[in-house]
């Protein structure tokens, strides 16, 4: 039984799941749109969600820890991002269903910033 179990794990083990989320994160930012599985949605939206937040607050230590996740380039358009938030309390992305692969079914959805 997976009672208490919080998070999803992809099928991958911790430093290639890390890997796995940094890539669609970064992908999710510079495009400001994709298309994934709704699973993928989930997690990423939440991480871009608290990345958002720690933007907004500003300071060194926030920076460093969104550097973590994202590449210099990408920090600065995240807090760019943060800044068209800065009256907006929570809710920063999206997800909208759209289909069913086709292959395996899996339910897909669109991920996005709100404008």
């Amino acid at each position: 039984m997976r009672h208490r179990k919080k998070g999803r794990k992809f099928g991958r083990v911790r430093k290639t799941r890390k890997a796995f989320l940094k890539s669609v994160l970064r992908s999710f930012v510079e495009r400001g749109k994709i298309e994934t599985t709704l699973a993928r949605a989930k997690t990423v939206g939440s991480l871009a969600e608290k990345l958002v937040t720690k933007a907004k607050k500003g300071g060194l230590s926030k920076r460093r820890e969104i550097m973590f996740w994202l590449t210099p380039s990408q920090t600065s358009k995240i807090l760019e991002i943060s800044q068209a938030f800065k009256n907006r309390r929570g809710g920063y992305t999206r997800i909208t269903r759209t289909r069913r692969r086709e292959h395996d079914k899996a339910e897909m959805a669109i991920l996005e910033f709100v404008k």
